[in-house]
């Protein structure tokens, strides 16, 4: 029998992970390919220049000229802050506004699909992903005054990633050891997204190893001399981010500083940018072995009618009862740090996935 070559179908290898490589098994060799090779790593690349460019903020906060009078106060009035968000599409970068028009029987969302001039385009179904949001148990004990009422660091985490994607299911755990780290591959599922890790525990750099390659290899072999439990951990911790995205802070103390859990565990680290569209100069792990997203470090706490706006998109973000004689958009302070960062990123990363084939 003869076979015409065009009847031979090759299926395109397609390379997932944050650092793929390659390893030849008669030597046993590996090869790293080149970063931002996978289709996330090229997803990261779009969604970063999107946070530089802060346009989830200002879509948010555009005016939908083209919006129906009832899809412009969906769009607007705070009753509606939680059932409303921005998308904009990584493949193309065109924004879009999603209303929720409740749930179906399976507990899928119901969509009304508007473009960024908020005109209607369709009605769809989206099934929900899950995001892990993970934080120190300390996070509870870590408290930001505002307006007389105390947020603690767990309080603006799921503030920051409810408001980026509203229509996520959000599980919160608290890390209380090590080995609580572990046990989150317990509780992933088919329907998960990403885990997003708020902490870390960071190491100083040697000033003699200059290229992230050389970096990592010596901050590995340290450990391996001096912190053998570590580095024991950051092995195991290779079965969580085998079974899902692992999102972690990439730290706040500079250039000198690298996260542990972005050594050699597969999980891929977000950092913070400041109000220029730079990396801050507070965020650690800076390199892209380590860390491969970034979203803005920095949240101004903004008073609202009815309470205050972290997120800097549109709407009232927690409702409090204030003194009326403080008035709307008085600058209240701000939180600050690659903790709030990440779940950012992750609650933007669930929206694509729950996206994906829609439009």
């Amino acid at each position: 029998m003869r076979i015409n070559s065009s009847q031979l179908v090759i299926k395109k290898q397609v390379i997932h992970g944050v650092n793929p490589k390659l390893i030849y098994p008669p030597s046993g060799k590996s090869f790293e390919f080149p970063r931002f090779i996978s289709p996330e790593m090229q997803q990261t690349r779009i969604l970063n220049k999107i946070a530089k460019c802060n346009e989830y903020q200002k879509l948010s906060n555009s005016t939908p000229l083209k919006a129906t009078k009832d899809d412009f106060i969906r769009l607007t009035d705070d009753e509606y802050t939680y059932q409303r968000a921005v998308w904009i599409n990584p493949k193309d970068r065109k924004g879009y506004f999603l209303l929720q028009d409740g749930n179906d029987t399976k507990g899928n969302i119901n969509l009304r699909i508007l473009n960024q001039d908020g005109k209607y385009l369709k009605n769809a179904t989206v099934k929900p992903k899950e995001v892990i949001l993970t934080d120190l148990a300390g996070g509870l004990k870590q408290n930001t005054e505002v307006l007389d009422m105390n947020f603690t660091h767990t309080d603006i985490i799921e503030i920051l990633a409810s408001r980026f994607n509203p229509f996520a299911n959000y599980k919160v755990i608290h890390i209380y050891r090590d080995n609580d780290i572990l046990q989150l591959s317990k509780l992933v599922n088919k329907n998960t997204s990403c885990v997003s890790a708020s902490y870390g525990v960071y190491h100083q750099k040697s000033d003699l190893v200059k290229t992230g390659a050389e970096i990592k290899q010596h901050l590995l072999q340290e450990l391996k001399n001096h912190s053998p439990n570590e580095i024991k951990l950051f092995e195991n911790l290779k079965q969580l981010s085998a079974k899902t995205r692992v999102l972690a802070s990439s730290g706040n103390d500079g250039k000198e500083e690298i996260a542990g859990l972005l050594l050699d565990t597969g999980f891929e680290g977000v950092g913070g940018l400041d109000y220029k569209g730079c990396v801050d100069s507070s965020s650690g792990s800076r390199n892209s072995i380590f860390t491969q997203h970034y979203e803005p470090y920095r949240f101004n706490i903004i008073k609202t009618q009815n309470g205050i706006n972290i997120s800097g998109l549109r709407g009232t973000d927690f409702k409090i009862e204030t003194n009326e004689a403080i008035p709307v958009g008085k600058y209240l302070g701000y939180v600050a740090g690659t903790s709030y960062s990440t779940p950012v990123r992750a609650a933007k990363i669930a929206l694509n996935d729950m996206m994906e084939g829609v439009l």
